[in-house]
C-alpha cells in the first residue's frame, strides 16, 4: 500500500534534520508497511450503548439503543451482523444476556430486572461483537450502573465501611435504615457471609444496634483481599427479608498516587513534565498537594491536584539524585512516595497541545543520542497521518504538525529508534470542532399533566448545512432521575475517548461538557496519565499480525469439524442439524469442506434452542468424531466499583420517587418472580416403589422425576438427559437443584449427591458416563424423598441405575452432538400511553421515571424529526437526552429541559 507521507515543519530552535528517501529496505518504510497490514487484517469495532437512564430498581426495565461503528471514522460497521450485550456483577457473573440483531450497525433492546435474575448493587453493562472477543477486554464497551430495590417491603438502605488493621484484621460497620424516613431499623436479625474467589471465608448472624449497626472484626488473608465481598440478608419480619452485597474496599486506607513522566521516561538534564493521578481507595480522584524533594530533602518541585485527583509538575533530575514526592491528602495526612529514577541516556518527547490550527512536538535527546537516526510516527486509530524520519544533530528539536491532518479524537505520537523500537510515546487528543450540530424545541415551554409534548429535531453538520442521521432519544422526570451531566458514558465521551483507553475513566463526560471552561487542560493531564494499546510494537516490527479466533458474525449459526475417530480431517463429510425454534422446527443438511469445517448459519429465531447435530463421512458411514465450537463469554477484566454511589442522593431520591409508583402495583412489589407450582416431567409416574428395574435408590415415597431409557438413546453425554428438567440445572457440567435457597454460607448450593447403583460418586464425572448403558435416572429433590439419605439428600440424590453389563465409562457416540444456541432476544416496545385515547384517560396515576424512549428517530434530508409524547402525573422539569450519528461518523449529542405545571 503506498502511501503520501506528508511534512510539516518549522525550526524554532538550531537544528540539523537530514531527510533520506523511502527506499525498499528502508525501516521505516518496511515499519509502516506492517501497520498497515496489521490494521487491514485487524479492523477495529466499536460500540456505544445510549441507556434510558443512569440507575434502576428491581422491577425496573433497562432500555438500550446500540451503535456499532469502526474505529477509523465512527462510520457504521457493517463487519459484525450480531451483538451480546451482558449485565454483569462485580464477581464477573452474568446476571443476564441480550442478543441484539443489528441492521448496518444500529440495534436496540432491554433488560427486564426481576429479583429472580439481579439483586441490588453495583453492574457492568458490557456490549460487544464477537469479532471484539479476538482483541481483550479493555476494548469491550462498559457502563457501570447501580440497581437498588424501591420496593415497599424492601425499602432498606445499607451503608458499609470497612477498615483494615494489622495481622489481617478487618473492622466492618454496616448501618441499615429505613428509605422512606432514614430511620435506623434497630434490633433486626442480620446474617452475613464472607467470600472471596467463591471460597466462604467467614458466616454467622447477629443483630443490628439501636443505630441499625452491625459490627463485625474478621481476618482475612492478603491473597483474598482483592476478591472478597460481604454478603448479608437482614429479616424485617418473618415473611421478609433483604439481601445486600458490599465490595471489601479499605475505606481507611492512604491514598494511590501514581507518577508519569511525559513520553514515559526521565532523563537527566532534561525538564519534563511529569503527570500524576491520586486514587481514593474507592478508585475516584483524590484532592492532595505535595512537593518534591531529592535525597538531601531541598524541595526541587511543587504540585496540587485538579480535577479528578490528576495534575502535572515540571521536573529536571540531576545525575545522582533521588527524588521522593511528599503527599497531603485531603486530611492533612503525609505520605512518602519515590519518584521514576531517571535515565542516564534518552530521549524526551513533549508536546504543546494549546494552539487551535497545529500541535507542537518538542523531541529533546541527551548527549549520547545526539546525532542518530529517528523516527516519529502520529496514528490515529492505528491509520499512519503523519510520518518523518530524521538524523537529529541538535540536543532539541521542535516540529509544529498541522492538526487539519487529523480527526477529532486521540492521536498516538511516537518517537522510534533506528531499530524501529519505541523509545517515547505520548496521547493526545484533538479538537477539530467537526461533530454535529443539533437544536431541540417543543410546540410549548411548558405542559400540564397527561398533555401532549410535541418535539422537533433539526441535524446540521459542522458549517450548518441539513443532514441526515440516526437519532435515538430518551425523557426522564429530572425531579426523580438526577442526572450528573459530567459522569455521563455519551456517544461522544465513549467513541472519541474512553472506548480508545485503558482502565476507569471518572466522569468522562467532563471533558466533552461545554460547561467546564477547563476540560482541554485537564484532558491533556488525562492522556499523560492513562494506558493506551491495541497493539506491540515488537509484534508490528516482526510482521507478526496474530491469530484471529472469532471472524466476524453476520448470523447466528452453528459451527465446527469433523474428522476421523484418529482426527483427521474429513472433507465433504454429510451434516444434519435438527432443533425446535420458537418460530417451527428447523431442519439443515450441509457438508465439510476440504478440512472438514463447517458452517450453518442464517438462523433468525428467538430464545434459546437446543440443537441436535449429526455426522456421517462422504460414504454416509458414521465412524466420524463431530466437535461443535462453543464460543466462551469474554473473560472480563474485572474491578470494584465501590459501594459510595449505592447511597448518593440522587441515587436514594430515585428510590424514593420510584417507591411511590411501586405502591400502585398488587402488593406492592413489581419485580418479584412469580413462582408457579413444579411440573415434573416423568416418562412414568413414580408411585410407592421404585420405578427403574433394579433400582438401588432408598424409601418407599418413589423418586420424584423419573428418566427412561428410552430418554437416552439420542444423547451422547449423560449430562445432556438434565438439561430442561424442572428443579435441576446444570452449572460448569454438574447438575444442582433449585427451586430455594437453604443455606446462606452456601448461595449457589451443592451439587446433588450422585449414586450409581447405590453407590456415591463424584459429581464431576456424570458427564463420562454413557446414557446407553443406562436403564434409567431417578431425581430426589422433595424433602419428603430426600430424608432418607439423611446429610447427602440435603442437596438431592440422582440414582443412575446401569443395564446389566453396562460399562458406566464406555466411549459415547463420537456422530452426534448436542450445542445450546442462543437466539435473538425478543424485543419489546417501549409503552408510552397516548391519554386521548379512552382506554387511557383513566388509568392510575402515571409517576414513571422515564416518561419516553424511541430508539429509533431518523433526520430527513432537511434534517429534521419531529416525536411525540405525554406527560405524566407530576410536575416539574422534564430531561430530553438525545444521541446518535450520520453516516460519515460524526457524532451528535444534545440535552433540553421544558417544565410541566398545573
Amino acid at each position: 500500500m503506498k502511501r503520501k507521507l506528508l511534512v510539516l515543519l518549522t525550526f524554532a530552535l538550531p537544528l540539523t534534520l537530514l531527510f533520506t528517501a523511502f527506499t525498499d529496505d528502508d525501516w521505516l518504510k518496511t515499519l509502516i508497511t506492517n501497520i498497515d497490514k496489521w490494521r487491514e487484517e485487524h479492523p477495529q469495532e466499536k460500540v456505544h450503548l445510549h441507556l434510558d437512564k443512569p440507575f434502576y430498581s428491581i422491577g425496573d426495565d433497562i432500555w438500550f439503543k446500540a451503535y456499532v461503528v469502526n474505529s477509523e471514522k465512527n462510520e457504521l460497521s457493517t463487519l459484525s451482523n450480531v451483538l451480546y450485550v451482558d449485565l454483569v456483577d462485580e464477581q464477573d457473573s452474568v446476571h443476564q444476556s441480550s442478543v441484539v440483531p443489528l441492521n448496518n450497525g444500529l440495534g436496540n433492546g432491554d433488560f427486564k430486572l426481576t429479583d429472580s435474575l439481579v439483586s441490588t448493587g453495583k453492574y457492568h453493562i458490557k456490549a460487544y461483537t464477537r469479532w471484539m472477543q479476538n482483541f481483550g477486554d479493555d476494548f469491550i464497551f462498559n457502563k457501570d450502573i447501580v440497581i437498588g430495590d424501591a420496593r415497599t417491603f424492601t425499602n432498606v438502605l445499607a451503608n458499609a465501611n470497612f477498615k483494615f488493621e494489622a495481622d489481617s484484621k478487618v473492622k466492618t460497620s454496616i448501618t441499615y435504615l429505613n428509605l422512606a424516613d432514614k430511620n435506623p431499623m434497630s434490633g433486626k436479625s442480620v446474617k452475613y457471609v464472607l467470600i472471596s474467589k467463591g471460597l466462604t471465608l467467614s458466616s454467622g448472624k447477629t443483630v443490628t444496634d439501636a443505630e441499625g449497626k452491625i459490627t463485625l472484626e474478621k481476618t482475612i488473608r492478603s491473597q483474598y483481599v482483592n476478591d472478597a465481598y460481604l454478603e448479608t440478608e437482614i429479616f424485617m419480619d418473618k415473611d421478609n427479608s433483604v439481601k445486600r452485597r458490599f465490595s471489601v474496599v479499605n475505606s481507611m486506607d492512604k491514598v494511590d498516587v501514581q507518577f508519569f513522566p511525559e513520553g514515559g521516561r526521565l532523563v537527566n538534564g532534561i525538564r519534563s513534565k511529569v503527570g500524576f493521578k491520586a486514587l481514593l481507595p474507592n478508585g475516584y480522584g483524590a484532592d492532595i498537594t505535595g512537593s518534591v524533594v531529592d535525597q538531601n530533602n531541598q524541595t526541587v518541585a511543587e504540585f496540587e491536584s485538579s480535577h479528578a485527583g490528576i495534575g502535572v509538575f515540571p521536573l529536571q533530575p540531576v545525575a545522582g539524585n533521588k527524588y521522593t514526592a511528599v503527599v497531603k491528602d485531603a486530611s492533612g495526612k503525609e505520605m512518602r512516595y519515590p519518584i521514576l529514577v531517571a535515565d542516564a541516556e534518552g530521549y524526551v518527547l513533549a508536546i504543546n497541545n494549546t494552539r487551535t490550527d497545529s500541535i507542537s512536538i518538542l523531541i529533546s535527546a541527551s548527549k549520547l543520542f545526539v546525532g542518530k537516526a529517528a523516527a516519529l510516527i502520529m496514528q490515529q486509530n492505528n491509520v499512519i497521518k503523519y510520518a518523518i524520519k530524521a538524523k537529529i544533530d541538535q540536543p532539541y528539536v521542535k516540529i509544529n504538525v498541522a492538526k487539519s491532518l487529523f480527526n477529532t479524537g486521540i492521536l498516538q505520537v511516537t518517537l522510534l529508534s533506528a531499530e524501529s523500537a519505541p523509545v517515547a510515546e505520548r496521547l493526545v487528543f484533538i479538537e477539530r470542532n467537526d461533530q454535529l450540530k443539533m437544536s431541540i424545541t417543543s410546540n410549548k415551554t411548558a405542559y400540564a399533566k397527561r398533555e401532549k409534548v410535541q418535539m422537533q429535531l433539526a441535524l446540521n453538520d459542522a458549517d450548518g448545512n441539513p443532514i441526515q442521521g440516526n437519532l435515538s432519544i430518551a425523557v426522564t422526570d429530572a425531579n426523580k432521575v438526577k442526572i450528573d451531566e459530567d459522569d455521563q458514558v455519551t456517544i461522544c465521551s465513549n467513541l472519541l475517548l474512553t472506548s480508545d483507553l485503558k482502565g476507569y475513566i471518572e466522569k468522562p463526560n467532563y471533558y466533552f461538557n461545554p460547561a467546564n471552561p477547563d476540560r482541554a487542560k485537564y484532558l491533556d493531564y488525562l492522556l499523560l496519565t492513562q494506558g493506551w494499546r491495541r497493539f506491540k510494537w515488537a509484534d508490528v516490527k516482526a510482521g507478526k499480525t496474530g491469530d484471529i479466533t472469532y471472524q466476524p458474525q453476520k448470523s447466528i449459526g452453528v459451527s465446527g469439524t469433523v474428522t476421523t475417530i484418529g482426527n483427521k480431517p474429513i472433507p465433504s463429510g454429510k451434516l444434519t442439524l435438527y432443533g425446535n425454534t420458537p418460530q417451527g422446527p428447523l431442519l439443515v443438511d450441509t457438508l465439510t469442506d476440504d478440512k472438514g469445517n463447517f458452517v450453518i448459519d442464517g438462523f433468525n429465531f428467538t430464545n434459546d434452542v437446543k440443537f441436535v447435530v449429526r455426522a456421517k463421512n462422504a460414504k454416509g458411514k458414521d465412524r466420524v468424531r463431530i466437535a461443535l465450537n462453543r464460543v466462551p463469554v469474554p473473560k472480563y477484566n474485572s474491578y470494584k466499583l465501590g459501594n459510595e454511589d449505592a447511597t448518593s442522593n440522587n441515587f436514594i431520591d430515585y428510590l424514593m420517587n420510584t417507591q411511590k409508583r411501586f405502591d400502585q402495583f398488587p402488593g406492592g412489589t413489581p419485580g418479584r418472580t412469580t413462582m408457579l407450582k413444579e411440573v415434573l416431567i416423568k416418562d412414568k409416574k413414580a408411585g410407592a416403589t421404585n420405578s427403574v428395574k433394579g433400582s438401588k435408590a432408598l424409601g418407599l415415597n418413589g423418586a420424584d422425576v423419573v428418566l427412561s431409557k428410552e430418554r437416552m438413546v439420542s444423547y451422547t453425554s449423560l449430562l445432556q438427559a438434565f438439561y430442561g428438567v424442572a428443579g435441576v440445572e446444570v452449572r460448569n457440567d454438574i447438575v444442582y437443584r433449585i427451586g430455594r435457597v437453604t443455606s446462606l454460607t452456601r448461595p449457589r448450593g451443592e451439587p446433588m449427591t450422585v449414586m450409581v447403583d447405590g453407590m456415591t460418586i463424584d459429581p464431576s464425572t456424570l458427564k463420562d458416563i454413557s446414557p446407553q448403558d443406562v436403564e434409567g435416572v431417578e431425581l430426589f429433590t422433595s424433602g419428603a424423598s430426600t430424608v432418607i439419605y439423611g446429610d447427602a439428600g440435603v442437596w438431592g440424590v440422582i440414582q443412575i441405575t446401569m443395564k446389566k453389563g453396562g460399562d458406566m465409562y464406555r466411549l459415547p457416540i463420537t456422530y452426534l452432538d448436542r450445542i445450546l444456541v442462543k437466539g435473538y432476544t425478543p424485543q419489546r416496545d417501549f409503552y408510552s400511553p397516548a391519554y386521548d385515547k379512552p382506554n387511557d384517560r383513566d388509568a392510575e396515576t402515571d409517576l414513571r421515571s422515564t416518561i419516553y424512549w424511541q430508539p429509533n428517530v431518523v433526520t430527513g434530508v432537511d434534517g429534521k424529526a419531529t416525536v411525540s409524547y405525554f406527560t405524566a402525573d407530576e410536575l416539574g422539569t422534564y430531561h430530553v437526552i438525545v444521541e446518535g450519528l450520520n453516516l460519515d461518523g460524526k457524532l451528535a449529542r444534545q440535552t433540553y429541559d421544558f417544565k410541566v405545571g398545573n
